[in-house]
């Protein structure tokens, strides 16, 4: 297949990160750090202090709080590869609960403390050292401080294909509003990995991406491949009369696809999970629903993975590489839209 996007290429070392702007301050505050003249910034607001040790924010591993600022602080001061970030400043500015950003961390910026003032603009700082230096003031040290808030942040620059930051709708792909981790400010963002990168090279579809991405599976979101092999079973003849009878998701512990074909009941999990251990697990789940042949399993995993897995009596397994195929060939209009991606805006 041509690249007919030649000369744009996917950053496969790179780290893709989302953020949430759910923080201390007013809308305002939120507001500058997407639109102040001199750059965007990511922030994260565990305390309202310049520190940049996580071990001020529950000195313990299972703390949010200390997770995430260790995480900032690593990445400014240990990364030594390119970071793309999936930035989303909704929570607090109504404007903004439709997009998100999409830039790369400025690889020489260390960890930035913006002092927000209520009525006032917020002042940035380009190091915790400077922050304290000025005076700002330090939740760790003294009572809780009213009207005033402490980010820790991160400058963003362009992506690889623009200058600057751009934004992305999510009317026009709704995808990475549908795949945004749960709970968390700032962490890594696996479900949007090669989405991100491939926004970040500037691309157009992944069907541009040719060898890059050889596997066509691992171009699609764990939920776009769940409705993918729902559309499988719908037209594979295998599964004659095949119709599911629950919303395709997680609608069952260790199940993604509930059904029936013409004869039985269909229980189906979806994963590109590949080491052997956590894939024999789901197998081994899959298998529990078996019910004296009555019903279908069907477990559809990586490519080349079935052999290494024990599969329980009635536990059928199918390579998701071969789903792909077969869905582009019988209802391309479908694999087409999922690999279309977005054309970000300026800011």
């Amino acid at each position: 297949m041509t690249n007919r996007t030649e000369g744009k290429k996917i950053d496969q070392k790179a780290r893709t990160m989302f953020a949430r702007h759910k923080l201390g301050g007013t809308s305002d505050h939120v507001r500058w750090l997407r639109e102040n003249p001199d750059g965007v910034y990511i922030a994260i607001n565990w305390k309202d202090s310049p520190s940049t040790n996580e071990n001020d924010y529950g000195n313990d591993g299972r703390s949010r709080g200390y997770q995430e600022v260790r995480r900032m602080r690593k990445v400014a001061r240990e990364e030594d590869r390119s970071v793309i970030v999936g930035a989303y400043y909704g929570s607090k500015v109504p404007e903004y609960q439709t997009s998100m950003v999409v830039g790369r961390v400025e690889p020489s910026a260390d960890v930035h403390i913006i002092h927000c003032k209520k009525g006032d603009n917020p002042i940035a700082y380009e190091s915790e050292a400077a922050a304290r230096e000025a005076g700002v003031p330090d939740e760790c040290d003294r009572d809780e401080i009213e009207d005033e808030w402490v980010y820790k942040a991160l400058p963003l620059i362009g992506c690889n294909a623009y200058e600057k930051p751009r934004e992305v709708s999510f009317t026009d792909y709704p995808l990475l509003s549908a795949v945004q981790p749960r709970y968390h400010s700032y962490c890594d963002w696996h479900m949007a990995d090669e989405h991100l990168k491939a926004i970040d090279a500037g691309l157009t579809s992944f069907r541009d991406v040719g060898d890059e991405i050889p596997d066509p599976s691992d171009r699609l979101a764990p939920s776009q491949l769940e409705v993918v092999c729902n559309e499988y079973l719908r037209k594979y003849d295998d599964y004659e009369g095949y119709a599911p009878t629950l919303p395709v998701g997680r609608t069952l512990r260790d199940v993604d696809i509930v059904g029936e074909t013409d004869s039985k009941l269909l229980f189906a999990q979806v994963t590109k999970e590949t080491k052997d251990s956590d894939l024999q697990d789901k197998a081994d789940k899959l298998g529990a629903y078996e019910d004296g042949g009555d019903v279908r399993l069907v477990l559809f995993g990586p490519d080349g993975k079935g052999s290494d897995v024990d599969l329980p009596q009635g536990v059928e397994y199918v390579s998701v590489k071969d789903v792909v195929e077969f869905v582009d060939e019988e209802f391309s209009r479908l694999i087409d839209a999922m690999y279309r991606l977005p054309r970000p805006t300026k800011l």
